[in-house]
């Protein structure tokens, strides 16, 4: 465990989280994930075990041959993909209609202060005619969110 470089509250947990955003994010790398701009870094204010949840409200557009769509989310801690974040959402058209769905993660995560965390995504499937974005808005929110659990395992 690292040691924190703001204390901990003394009367138990915190919260943090991006707040309600409106944007359409479209996703233009091909099985390579890149950031999610719109949505701001979450900064852990303090070290220890945080509960972390994040959900991303996918989009797509096939075209009229239809196909398979993917879109895999993640969040990074700093530069490298946090293990167990990984989500994926999908639509599959023509021959085998059907549908893939994982909203997002929540899961335990020990940090170090201030580390950054941060949605990435990416596509793959289909053509590159096709549509693909991560969006935010009334009809469906994009956000992060940690809650502080305890100074470490």
């Amino acid at each position: 465990m690292t040691t924190p470089t703001s204390p901990a509250p003394a009367q138990g947990g915190s919260w943090t989280q991006t707040g309600p955003l409106t944007f359409n994010h479209v996703l233009t790398t091909d099985s390579v994930y890149e950031k999610i701009s719109e949505v701001p870094a979450l900064t852990i204010p303090y070290a220890g075990v945080w509960e972390i949840a994040y959900n991303a409200h996918t989009n797509f557009a096939l075209i009229a041959s239809g196909g398979l769509l993917l879109i895999h989310t993640a969040l990074y801690n700093n530069a490298g993909i946090m293990p167990g974040s990984e989500a994926v959402t999908g639509i599959q058209s023509a021959a085998g209609f059907g549908f893939q769905a994982t909203a997002g993660q929540t899961f335990l995560y020990a940090f170090a202060a201030p580390d950054k965390v941060m949605l990435y995504g990416y596509r793959n499937g289909a053509t590159a005619t096709a549509g693909a974005a991560i969006s935010s808005g009334d009809d469906g929110r994009t956000g992060i969110m940690a809650h502080w659990v305890s100074p470490g395992f």
